[in-house]
């Protein structure tokens, strides 16, 4: 199965959402991807942003708007702790940086993650 390519245009908005926190930029599958301390938060996706929230904020998300889904990459695969922001809920300012903060909260308090050392081949 390919992998859906991310909006340009939903890549460079969440740049510009992202623009005040202490996170680093990474792509993965062609999409753009942002951690903090190794820990994944946010996203693109196609054409959704993906957030990364405690249960109980995914819980919250998906009572304030039944268009918040659980995230699914794949068909039949859902990445636990993600939900998928639809393009539309991008543009309501108040909506996005306020779930953005609290994805970013919820990682920030995450440990860091730690490389996997690489095994030696003999």
């Amino acid at each position: 199965m390919e992998w859906e390519k991310a909006s340009v245009e939903l890549g460079v908005e969440l740049s510009h959402l992202l623009a005040g926190f202490n996170c680093q930029k990474k792509s993965m599958f062609g999409s753009p991807c942002y951690f903090v301390n190794g820990n994944m938060f946010t996203g693109v996706k196609g054409g959704i942003v993906f957030l990364r929230l405690s249960e109980d904020g995914r819980e919250a998300i998906m009572l304030e708007s039944d268009e918040i889904q659980p995230f699914e990459p794949r068909p039949g695969f859902f990445m636990k702790e993600y939900v998928e922001i639809p393009d539309n809920k991008i543009t309501d300012q108040e909506f996005i940086t306020r779930w953005l903060n609290q994805s970013y909260d919820f990682v920030r308090a995450l440990p860091p993650k730690v490389k996997k050392a690489k095994h030696e081949k003999h």
